[in-house]
């Protein structure tokens, strides 16, 4: 019992220690996260996975657009990541308009998303708004109708996230790294260098339809469709725009049901769908530096989705 003592009062002290260190982070992907859930003021706001991060040149946007944006993207992320953001952003700023940057790969089911939903939890006693979304990490597999689910009907995730530690799994390294180097992004957009050749544009693609269709249970991820639903009607409860966006692709989508998945869910909320997953202007592996716009992409497509956005802000005022 006096170990046992000892071990949670342990707990309960390197949680503090690393939820200070934590916050006090000045640079890296920590506080970036932090600065988007609790300081970010611009106008316009691109919400997403790398896909946002890589794809859209901000400073670019805002000039074209004579407003200030801020690239909230984050590398490896999914639409659940973008709904914890979007409630944090709402929760403390009101943008002009939000962009969602969806890959439609996002809508499928995929563990590893849940995995990475531990960037929430160092969040989870101070915001409320993101317990939801990080409490999905127990429940992404829960059969209500197992003898152990009637026998134990608990979601594991809250059971863990009583340890003060827990939260900081994996963290240390990178926590402490945000101490001595310091990662420039210009309002949040990193941009890729490198070019794609057509060897490694072939097997990125042949790669792609084999993980396909090694997938035994490939289905549409509910709490990812309610992610998209519940993004565009925060925006709505505040006012805000919304325009969801497919950035360009090696792979043209038009033709994978969840495309027609998101259009319809769109057409319902009477909200701008642009997609760029088959614009021939994007045909030319200069401008990818994988499944990512490389910086000339980036700019190319910035230049042009700028120009489409400001025609309809022009339309709605």
């Amino acid at each position: 019992m006096i170990l046992l003592a000892l071990l949670i009062v342990l707990d309960q002290l390197v949680g503090i220690v690393m939820h200070k260190l934590y916050f006090s982070s000045t640079s890296g992907s920590e506080y970036e996260t932090t600065y988007a859930f609790t300081k970010a003021d611009a106008d316009l706001i691109v919400t997403g996975s790398s896909k946002a991060r890589r794809n859209y040149n901000t400073p670019l946007i805002a000039d074209s657009l004579k407003l200030s944006c801020y690239n909230a993207g984050h590398d490896g992320q999914s639409l659940l990541f973008s709904y914890a953001m979007t409630k944090m952003l709402l929760s403390h700023h009101q943008p002009k308009i939000i962009v969602v940057e969806l890959f439609p790969e996002e809508l499928y089911y995929k563990e590893v998303h849940y995995d990475r939903l531990n960037i929430l939890l160092p969040y989870y006693s101070d915001y409320n708004e993101i317990r939801e979304v990080a409490n999905w990490r127990g429940a992404r597999n829960e059969d209500t109708t197992s003898i152990f689910y009637k026998l134990f009907p608990f979601n594991i995730e809250k059971i863990k996230l009583l340890s003060q530690s827990y939260r900081y799994n994996s963290m240390w390294l990178d926590l402490i790294k945000g101490l001595f180097k310091k990662q420039k992004t210009e309002s949040g957009y990193l941009p890729l260098q490198k070019t794609i050749s057509e060897i490694d544009k072939q097997k990125y693609i042949e790669e792609f339809e084999l993980t396909k269709n090694r997938e035994r249970e490939r289905h549409i991820d509910p709490n990812k469709v309610k992610s998209l639903i519940g993004i565009i009607e925060s925006c709505k409860q505040k006012n805000v725009k919304i325009v969801v966006v497919m950035s360009p692709v090696l792979k043209k989508y038009s033709d994978d049901p969840v495309y027609h998945l998101i259009d319809s869910i769109a057409m319902s909320y009477n909200i701008p769908f642009f997609d760029f997953t088959g614009d021939n202007r994007f045909n030319n592996l200069e401008y990818f530096a994988d499944n990512h716009l490389n910086q000339i992409g980036s700019t190319y497509f910035s230049t042009i989705f700028a120009n489409k956005l400001k025609s309809f802000l022009a339309l709605n005022p």
